[in-house]
C-alpha cells in the first residue's frame, strides 16, 4: 500500500512540475515595450530594434544587501560573485559559440540586484540564454570557490579603502544612514565573513536565485516571436519556486538622520568638490513623494533658477543635482565645484538656498521649467536601449508600472504638493556634506578654520582644567571648541548646554569682570543670576559653564540655544580631584516647527 501511495505521490508532483512547465507564456505591449512572463514566473521587458548591431542583455536577480540579515552581511555579493566567475570562466575558454571573443560580459550587486549584463549578436542568443541557465540559475557552488570569492572581495574592500571617491561614497552613504549602513553596504561586513558557511550560501542561492526572482530587460535587433521561443527552450526546465517574490514590499525601515554632519576627504583633486546628500524616499516606500524629488532635481539643474545664477556668478564650476533612488531608499545628492577664491562662500549660499526652496523656487513659473526639462530627458531615455532596465529597476513585487507611469504622473504634481515635499523633507531634515580636497588646497585655503570632520561625536567632548583655572589651555580643548562651534552653526535646531564641575579643594570665588558684564547684558541669564550680578563672583564650576557659553554667544550663536550647569564634587583623592576638574556637554534637538498655513502654503501668513 505505501508503494501505491508512493506512486501516487510522484505522479501528482509530476504533473504539478509538467502544468508549470507548459503553462502559456503571457505577452502584453505597452508603448514600445513588450512584457513576457513565462510559465515559471520569469518575467522579460523586450524593446526590439532593427537597426541595432547587437543584443543587449541585462539578467536581474531580486535580491542584494537589503535583503540580507545583518551577521551575513555581504552574502549576496559573494553569491554574485561566485557566479559570475563561472560564466567568466566559460567565455574565456572559448569552448562554445558564445565567448570573449563576440560576446561582452559583466557583474555586480546593489542593494536590491544582483545584475548580470551582456553584449552578443544575434546568432548567439540562445547560447547566451544557456550559459545563463548553466552558470547563474542552475550551478553548484563548492566550498573553494568559495573562500576564494570571500577573500577576493576582502583585497576589493582593501583596496577601495585607498581610493578618495570610493573613501568619499562610503563615508556619505555611513553618514546618511548611520546604523543601518551595513544595509548600503554591498560589500557587508568582512570581519564576519566566517558566519557565512558553504551551507548558508546553498541556501540563500537556492531560495533567490529562481526563475520567478528573476527579471530579464532586452534590447536589440530580435522579433518578439525568435525571442519568445528562445527564452522558453532555454528555461523551460527550471521550476517556479516556493518563494513568492511578489510578497517583497519593504525590506528594511530606514531611520532618519538625526543631525547635519560634515567630513573632509584628501584627494589630488584639481579643485575642492562638496557632495551634499539628504536622505530621500525610495519609488515604492513613497511612490508621490519620489515623483517629487524626480522634478525638484530637473529643477535644481535648471540654469535658469536663481541658485544656478547666484552660483554662477560666484565663478562656480559645477553645480549638479541628481536623484539617486532605489524602490526602498533615495538620496538627493548635489555635486558643487567652487571656485577657489569663493569655495566657502558659494558651499554656504547653496545650502543656505537649498533650505528654502518653497520660498524661493517652488513656484508654477520654475517648476514648468522642471517639468519641462524632465520631459525631455524622460523621452530621450524612452527612446534608448538603456530605458527596458529602469522599467526592471523599478519593478517592485508584482508592479512594473511606476517608471513607465513616472512622466505623466510627475507633469500632475501641483505646487503645493512640491512644497509640502520640499518642507518635509529638506527644511525639516538635516544632511552631510563631504569636502573633497587636496592636501595643498586643504593649507593654502585654510579649510580646517571654515569647515572640519564634525560628527554626533562633540555630545562625548569633555573640557579639561588645572586646578583654581577656568580658562580652556590646551591645543586639543581648543580643536573642539573649533569644532563644537561648527557643529552648532551647522546644527540650528540644537541647542547647547554646558556642564560645569569643579573639586571641594578649589577655590570658592573666582572673579572674571567680562563675565559679569555678559550675564548683565542677557535678560535670560540676568534674572537667573542676581546673586552674581550683585557680588560679582563665581565659584570655578559655574565659571567655567559661563565662559564657554560666552564663547559661542561671541561667535553667534543666540543665547536662547545656550545654557549651563554646575556640581561641585568631594574627592578622596589627588586622581578623583583631577577628574572633577572639566566642563561637558549637552545636546538637545529642538525640532522646528512651522505654522500650518505655511505647511500647506509655503509661507507665513503677512
Amino acid at each position: 500500500m505505501r508503494i501505491f501511495k508512493s506512486i501516487f505521490a510522484f505522479l501528482l508532483l509530476s504533473f504539478a512540475i509538467i502544468a508549470q512547465v507548459c503553462a502559456q507564456s503571457e505577452t502584453t505591449k505597452t508603448g514600445d515595450l513588450f512584457y513576457l512572463k513565462l510559465g515559471n514566473g520569469m518575467n522579460t521587458v523586450l524593446m526590439p530594434e532593427v537597426n541595432a548591431k547587437q543584443i543587449e542583455l541585462s539578467f536581474f536577480i531580486k535580491t542584494g544587501s537589503l535583503y540580507e540579515i545583518d551577521s551575513l552581511s555581504g552574502i549576496s555579493t559573494i553569491v554574485q560573485n561566485i557566479l559570475a566567475d563561472k560564466v567568466a570562466r566559460f567565455l574565456r575558454s572559448n569552448r562554445g559559440a558564445i565567448s570573449f571573443q563576440n560576446a561582452t560580459f559583466n557583474a555586480y550587486t546593489t542593494t536590491e540586484r544582483c545584475v548580470f549584463k551582456f553584449t552578443v549578436s544575434a546568432a548567439n542568443l540562445t547560447a547566451c540564454f544557456n550559459l545563463f541557465r548553466d552558470s547563474v540559475l542552475s550551478a553548484p557552488i563548492t566550498s573553494a570557490e568559495l573562500n576564494n570569492t570571500k577573500q577576493n572581495i576582502i583585497n576589493d574592500v582593501e583596496l577601495a579603502a585607498k581610493d578618495p571617491r570610493k573613501n568619499m561614497e562610503g563615508r556619505l552613504t555611513q553618514s546618511i544612514y548611520r546604523t543601518d549602513f551595513e544595509k548600503l553596504n554591498v560589500f557587508g561586513n568582512t570581519r564576519e565573513f566566517d558566519n557565512i558557511s558553504l551551507p548558508i550560501v546553498r541556501f540563500y542561492y537556492k531560495k533567490y536565485y529562481v526563475p520567478n526572482n528573476t527579471l530579464i530587460a532586452a534590447t536589440g535587433n530580435f522579433t518578439l516571436e525568435t525571442l519568445q521561443t528562445q527564452l522558453e527552450t532555454a528555461f523551460r526546465e527550471l521550476v517556479k519556486s516556493e518563494f513568492d517574490p511578489e510578497t517583497v514590499t519593504k525590506v528594511v525601515d530606514f531611520k532618519p538622520m538625526l543631525y547635519t554632519t560634515q567630513f573632509i576627504v584628501e584627494d589630488t583633486a584639481s579643485a575642492p568638490e562638496f557632495h551634499i546628500c539628504w536622505q530621500f524616499t525610495g519609488t515604492a516606500s513613497n511612490e508621490q513623494s519620489s515623483r517629487c524629488a524626480y522634478l525638484l532635481s530637473a529643477m535644481l539643474n535648471d540654469k535658469n533658477n536663481f541658485i544656478q545664477v547666484k552660483a554662477a556668478k560666484l565663478h562656480c564650476k559645477k553645480l549638479v543635482a541628481q536623484y539617486e533612488v532605489n524602490n526602498f531608499n533615495g538620496v538627493l545628492h548635489i555635486v558643487l565645484q567652487p571656485d577657489r577664491t569663493n569655495w566657502f562662500s558659494t558651499y554656504s549660499m547653496v545650502v543656505t538656498e537649498l533650505q528654502r526652496l518653497e520660498k524661493t523656487i517652488v513656484n508654477e513659473s520654475m517648476m514648468a521649467g522642471g517639468k519641462v526639462q524632465f520631459k525631455k530627458e524622460y523621452q530621450n531615455l524612452e527612446k534608448s536601449k538603456d530605458y527596458p532596465q529602469w522599467v526592471v529597476k523599478h519593478w517592485a513585487g508584482n508592479d512594473e508600472t511606476y517608471f513607465p507611469t513616472l512622466l505623466d504622473s510627475l507633469l500632475g504634481i501641483s505646487e503645493k504638493q512640491l512644497k509640502n515635499f520640499v518642507i518635509f523633507y529638506l527644511n525639516q531634515n538635516p544632511h552631510v556634506t563631504g569636502l573633497l580636497v587636496s592636501p595643498q588646497d586643504r593649507q593654502d585655503l585654510k579649510v580646517d578654520s571654515l569647515f572640519t570632520n564634525v560628527n554626533d561625536s562633540v555630545s562625548q567632548y569633555v573640557f579639561t582644567y588645572r586646578q583654581n583655572i577656568t580658562d580652556v589651555e590646551s591645543k586639543e580643548d581648543s580643536i573642539k571648541l573649533r569644532n563644537l562651534l561648527q557643529w552648532l552653526r551647522i546644527n540650528e535646531d540644537v541647542n547647547l548646554q554646558i556642564n560645569g564641575f569643579a573639586d571641594e579643594g578649589e577655590f570658592n570665588k573666582v572673579f572674571d569682570d567680562s563675565i559679569k558684564t555678559f550675564i548683565d547684558s542677557i535678560p535670560t541669564f540676568s534674572r537667573a543670576m542676581p546673586e552674581f550680578i550683585k557680588k560679582g563672583y563665581l565659584r570655578p564650576e559655574m565659571m567655567r559653564a559661563m565662559k564657554l557659553i560666552k564663547y559661542f554667544y561671541d561667535q553667534g550663536i543666540a543665547p536662547e540655544r545656550l545654557s549651563g550647569t554646575s556640581m561641585k564634587f568631594t574627592s578622596a583623592n589627588r586622581e578623583e580631584a583631577i577628574a572633577n576638574l572639566k566642563c561637558t556637554v549637552t545636546l538637545e534637538k529642538m525640532r522646528k516647527h512651522i505654522s500650518l498655513y505655511e505647511f500647506h502654503y509655503g509661507n507665513k501668513k503677512e
